[in-house]
């Protein structure tokens, strides 16, 4: 019975660390809010949670977009994903040179509050998996250790270092 008990609150502690889809009633309407007032033009929207994030996906002029909202409302960034082909040479250089070994996994270009947009770049080498944030001018910015998530094809965040 002890086990029964430890095992079940386990898969239940386990299932809150993971974003759930939220119906778009479910979403605060101080998120709502903001999302409608950046994005005018998207129709149809898939919601998640995770912890206090709300994040939107939609496509957005054709490009698969992901829009991160706190609970207050606060926009936090936005992520346009685009084809790996489309990276810049210069940064193709940069990882070749400093990160040999690893494969190229995802480009996107992301906006932040304060950074504006960046490229974010994720690689991976077996285990070991990383974001390098790139300006729109192909400099170098810095580099994040992220957890491999097979699921995700690489990276989750982790922790920021900078080379």
């Amino acid at each position: 019975m002890k086990k029964l008990f430890v095992t079940i609150i386990a898969v239940l502690f386990a299932s809150a660390l993971f974003s759930q889809k939220v119906e778009e009633s479910q979403v605060p309407s101080n998120v709502m809010n903001t999302f409608k007032a950046r994005f005018t033009d998207v129709k149809e929207v898939k919601w998640e949670k995770e912890d206090t994030v709300y994040t939107a996906e939609f496509l957005m002029n054709e490009s698969p977009t992901e829009a991160e909202f706190n609970e207050k409302g606060i926009w936090l960034s936005t992520e346009w994903e685009i084809p790996t082909d489309c990276t810049p040479q210069a940064i193709k250089d940069y990882v070749n040179t400093n990160y040999a070994k690893y494969k190229l996994r995802e480009i996107a270009v992301m906006e932040f509050p304060v950074d504006g947009k960046l490229y974010v770049i994720e690689i991976a080498k077996k285990k070991d998996c990383q974001a390098l944030y790139f300006s729109l001018k192909n400099e170098f910015k810095k580099a994040v250790k992220e957890t491999c998530d097979k699921e995700k094809k690489c990276c989750e965040k982790k922790k920021a270092t900078t080379q």
